[in-house]
């Protein structure tokens, strides 16, 4: 390092010499060392003091000041003494070296320190690693702790399920030494251990009677099945007697396998019929021997129709089908498009709708003296009604070709009660569903099967089919059929007695032959007619339509499709009477009404609605006359004395058209009234 050279001169240096010269600074008095601070701390081998860390950081700046201090001298007096002051130098460097190890002890130090504050700090962490330990020991069993208070306090014991008696029966009922009145009174709890103590002791005995009683059943079980043992080894023997005794049975007439046949065929019978089979039975078991009962049919139909409900599978309504073809022809389109209904339904529908159930009843009603006829019960599962109708008919002293031209089987079963014709259904919801189906009417739906009277439904134990949708909701009862079926017989054979009367006499007038009565009926017609019966002819309802010779025909019920037409003509002399003759159903009740048509000799014929005399005449004959008639309950000889009424009626009138003279007969009266009506009393 140069020396700066000084002048007295005021020149200042030039440039060269003030970049020579280095700044000159300023040398802060170097403090004394504080060896106390540094004696302070422990040297080796000693123990560390608990706070003596805090003393290192002060320490270290202290001594890193100083050496700071030492090297700054060191250089000032290099730079100054040009190397005269080497002893000063010497010392200072003595010093900094003193200063160096000062700050190699503090380092070892607070090496020292921060080892053993990670000796404290792992020993502190292991401690609170076994407080916390602890502390999570002591929250789980406070936790159980907690959880068994709780489930202590909602614990539930068997003895709240179960049933006991209440306090009186228990105090009435229960032993002096079970109920402990004076204690049990006033604590609850031991009221409750003794009720249940006394039914711990009374189910114990149920339990000894229930184990007596099991024991017994067993027993009776073990009885039972060598009972049964040996009805079965004597089913075999009685089948071979049975068997064998065939030729027995039908030698004396025993109807032993046909009844039990039967009764296997009833077990499967719907209720309506079943009722009114089991009626009729008892009633002609009863009542009426010339009843019998019968069931025909298939058991193995029978038994599959049973297993399918009972009922037959429906098809979806016509209109519902419309509507779901509508719906998927117009999805792309946006609109629907309705199909025109078909005005009849399908034939699987109309098949459906008429099956009938394959079992029948049939009562053959047998009349003494007339004859015999069978009628056929059929059971509609649709419509759940009984139709019925007339299979057979047979007269006694007729040939089948007789009677079959004049018996009307529906008019056997036709208004057997007043305004039933059987031609409407009993439930009008049953009419609306066969028209929506595109059926007709109902008489044509169920025609093939007979048809569904009232009486015989109330015969069936039903008195009023409810309007309702759903029809097989209605409940037969027996007390119904029991108290209609003794009437519905009667009613019928007297029907049948009527019909067959009326069918004699038809076959009489055939052969132009009166059926009068005793001594051809003397006391009513005393005189003989000069009027014959020429001619005798069965007329159909469109020919007495398309007739103009009688006029107008409001005195016949057109409308009753079962009345039956005859055209009789009658001959006095030249004169002839042609009289158109309607029977309904109701006969002899309703007698039958005759309109006429007289020709007179000369050709002319006498029946415009002027003719007063004509009215008269029909007046006498379907009035008057069959009023006076007395005895003839059912109609025996009703026809064929009306038609003797109209022989003298009509002789009157021819003899009242010729003079005194010529007549055959001599008249009572000539005329009578004010109307002047001819009289038909004769003498």
């Amino acid at each position: 390092m140069k020396r700066r050279h000084t002048s007295t001169s005021s020149k200042p240096p030039s440039r060269e010499e003030a970049k020579e010269e280095p700044p000159r600074k300023v040398m802060k008095k170097a403090k004394p060392t504080t060896p106390t601070s540094l004696g302070s701390l422990p040297l080796y081998g000693e123990q560390l003091p608990e706070n003596g860390f805090q003393d290192i950081p002060p320490a270290v700046q202290q001594t890193c000041e100083e050496l700071r201090e030492v090297m700054a001298k060191v250089r000032d007096l290099r730079q100054s003494s040009g190397g005269k002051a080497q002893s000063e130098i010497d010392a200072q460097k003595h010093r900094g070296m003193v200063l160096f190890a000062s700050l190699k002890k503090l380092n070892r130090l607070s090496h020292l320190y921060c080892k053993d504050t990670r000796e404290q700090t792992h020993e502190q962490k292991l401690e609170v690693d076994d407080l916390h330990l602890q502390l999570q020991n002591l929250m789980y069993e406070a936790m159980h702790l907690h959880k068994e208070i709780t489930n202590c306090l909602e614990f539930k014991s068997q003895h709240e399920d179960i049933e006991l008696v209440s306090e009186e029966e228990f105090y009435s009922s229960a032993p002096e030494a079970v109920s402990r009145t004076a204690v049990t009174m006033k604590d609850e709890h031991q009221r409750m251990l003794a009720q249940l103590e006394w039914e711990l002791h009374q189910r114990k005995q149920l339990a000894s009677q229930r184990s007596s009683l099991e024991k017994e059943i067993r027993e009776q079980e073990l009885e039972i099945s060598k009972k049964e043992e040996q009805l079965g080894s004597l089913q075999p023997a009685l089948e071979n007697l049975r068997t064998a005794t065939l030729p027995l049975q039908k030698f004396l007439d025993l109807p032993m396998d046909r009844l039990r046949e039967e009764q296997e065929l009833a077990v499967l019978l719907p209720p309506l019929l079943y009722i009114v089979y089991m009626q009729a039975k008892a009633y002609s078991e009863v009542e009426d021997p010339g009843l019998s009962v019968s069931i025909t049919g298939d058991a193995g139909e029978a038994r599959a129709f049973q297993n399918s409900s009972g009922q037959p599978e429906r098809s979806t309504p016509p209109a519902e089908e419309d509507s779901g073809d509508s719906d998927n022809e117009g999805g792309n389109s946006g609109r629907r498009k309705k199909r025109r209904k078909s005005g009849k339904g399908s034939s699987r529908e109309q098949k459906d709708v008429t099956k009938a159930h394959p079992l029948t009843v049939t009562l053959t009603l047998t009349p003494k003296g007339v004859g015999s006829f069978k009628i056929a019960l059929s059971y509609l599962p649709h419509f759940n009604a009984v139709c019925a109708q007339v299979t057979t008919v047979s007269l006694e002293g007729t040939t089948e070709s007789q009677h079959s031209s004049f018996i009307d089987n529906s008019a056997l079963l036709h208004c057997l009660f007043e305004g039933d014709t059987g031609r409407t259904s009993p439930n009008s919801v049953v009419s609306f569903h066969i028209r929506k189906q595109g059926g007709d009417v109902f008489s044509s739906v169920v025609r093939q099967n007979g048809f569904p009277y009232k009486w015989l439904q109330k015969a069936c134990g039903v008195s009023m089919l409810a309007e309702s949708p759903n029809v097989t909701s209605v409940q037969p009862q027996v007390e119904i059929s029991a108290e209609y079926v003794g009437t519905v017989v009667r009613a019928l054979k007297e029907r049948f007695v009527v019909q067959v009367n009326l069918t004699r006499q038809l076959l009489a007038l055939e052969e132009h032959q009166l059926l009068l009565g005793p001594n051809d009926g003397e006391e009513l017609f005393p005189d003989p007619a000069h009027t014959k019966l020429v001619r005798w002819k069965h007329s159909t309802l469109q020919e007495v339509q398309a007739t103009q010779h009688f006029g107008s025909l409001s005195i016949f019920n057109l409308q009753e499709r079962t009345n039956r037409f005859f055209l009789a003509t009658l001959q006095h002399g030249q004169a002839r009477l042609y009289g158109l003759v309607c029977i309904g159903t109701g006969y002899p009740v309703t007698p039958p009404c005759f309109a006429v048509m007289v020709e007179s000799t000369s050709g002319e014929t006498q029946r415009e609605p002027h003719d007063i005399q004509i009215k008269n005449l029909e007046a006498e004959v379907n009035l008057h006359f069959p009023w006076s008639l007395k005895g003839d309950k059912h109609g025996k000889f009703l026809l064929c004395r009306q038609l003797r009424r109209l022989q003298e009626c009509f002789d009157v009138f021819v003899e009242s058209k010729k003079s005194p003279s010529e007549r055959r007969t001599r008249l009572l009266h000539q005329i009578r009234g004010r109307g002047r009506l001819l009289s038909f009393t004769s003498t």
